[in-house]
């Protein structure tokens, strides 16, 4: 039996809880700066308003939450990290360690996504690259220049360009996994810093909308949180004779305000870019804007960002799909008439005034025994503005058991 998402019935047995008493304001992408952007409901990647937001871009430094994401998931944070000379010569912003120099890996993440350093990057990239050499001997064969993997890195600052760049190599690898495995639909990594670079391939590239997602993948780390909210930081090589201060440059942070997480970028080529994210108790957000301006225009994204922030606040409400309800559906040969089917989760979504929220109901016109618990016997199909957002199952909310052969033949004599 299938009821259509306009049935009446669904008014009954349906309950959305909403509060939205909106004023017309515009909610057009039209007076963004940024050429591409996007917010998204971070917990189901529905986009609420985008602008360009499945084209392909460069992207510069908001490249490095994917690469501390890549490292806090892959190596031991207390690693001792030593700076290549390929590392060394990384562009500005640095961090200006030299080859040879060696640091605490945790103390880089610090200066990776603080102040945004390229050095620290490459960094990161090749000692969590050799960590996982050394973890995984099947992953050996392109490096026959490395003569111990006891997990003593000080070799990284003997080795020339070209193996430096293939341990890079097997870091992006990684990221570009993680990219396929969070669902991306068009990101390439080249580089872990978000220099601009190309390949055989193609070039070093995201998407506003695969920006935000990566970002709301990022933030279910708690360790990517703690390091992307602080404010300051100091740190020193491990002799100890080397000290820096770092500074973090994303103005808009201020968990107690909402904005728990964001990284800055800028190249010749992206323009300035910005990623963060935005939590109060109705709804997480994120928040992707690529090209946003360029030289002198560095506060662009600040003003865009606080744009969709107001917006995702103002208009977007959380609702709920509410569980506590049933269907009857007839059952033969069981021990009981009926079952009671019910939905097997709690879904949350947001939408705004103008969304459109509609049901299809999928029913069994009747159930044969046994009936298990279990198993689906129906589905409830929740559609925001004619998209399937997502699909509810029904299951039995007890079991029924078969009837006996002697049981049956009782019923149908006293029937």
């Amino acid at each position: 039996m299938k009821l259509s998402k306009y049935f009446p019935i669904i008014i009954s047995i349906l309950s959305l809880s909403v509060c939205c008493i909106l004023t017309p304001i515009s909610t057009s992408a039209a007076g963004l700066y940024s050429k591409y952007a996007v917010l998204i409901d971070a917990d189901s990647g529905r986009i609420l308003l985008g602008n360009n937001e499945n084209t392909a871009v460069s992207m510069a430094s908001t490249t490095k939450i994917m690469t501390l994401i890549i490292a806090l998931e892959n190596c031991d944070e207390n690693f001792v990290a030593t700076t290549s000379s390929y590392a060394a010569s990384m562009p500005d912003v640095q961090l200006n360690a030299v080859t040879g120099e060696q640091f605490v890996l945790s103390d880089l993440y610090y200066s990776l996504m603080l102040e945004s350093h390229n050095d620290s990057a490459v960094i990161i990239a090749e000692n969590v690259a050799y960590y996982l050499l050394c973890a995984n001997p099947s992953l050996r064969t392109e490096t026959p220049f490395i003569n111990n993997y006891n997990y003593d890195s000080t070799f990284l600052s003997e080795i020339d360009r070209e193996q430096s760049e293939k341990l890079v190599y097997i870091f992006t690898d990684l990221m570009n996994e993680k990219s396929d495995d969070i669902q991306l639909s068009d990101t390439y990594y080249i580089t872990p810093n978000g220099l601009d670079a190309e390949d055989d391939y193609s070039f070093h590239h995201t998407t506003a909308y695969d920006l935000a997602k990566t970002m709301a993948y990022c933030i279910s780390n708690d360790e990517f949180l703690r390091i992307t909210q602080t404010v300051s930081k100091a740190f020193s090589d491990i002799t100890g004779m080397h000290t820096y201060q770092l500074n973090n440059k994303n103005r808009l942070l201020n968990p107690d305000n909402g904005v728990i997480s964001g990284k800055t970028g800028f190249t010749n080529k992206a323009g300035y870019c910005y990623v963060c994210a935005y939590k109060d108790n109705d709804r997480t957000l994120c928040i992707a804007l690529l090209a946003c301006g360029w030289p002198p225009n560095k506060n662009y994204k600040w003003s865009d960002s606080n744009y969709l922030i107001a917006i995702g606040k103002k208009y977007y409400k959380e609702r709920y799909f509410n569980y506590q309800f049933v269907f009857y559906v007839p059952v033969t040969n069981g021990k009981c008439n009926y079952c009671r089917l019910i939905p097997d989760k709690y879904v949350e979504f947001l939408t705004c005034d103008d969304d459109s929220v509609t049901y299809e109901i999928n029913l069994p016109e009747k159930l044969t025994a046994p009936v298990n618990s279990e198993q689906i016997y129906g589905s409830i199909n929740l559609y925001i503005n004619d998209t399937l957002y997502e699909s509810i199952s029904l299951k039995a909310e007890q079991s029924v058991i078969k009837q006996s052969y002697f049981q049956r033949m009782i019923h149908k004599i006293f029937k």
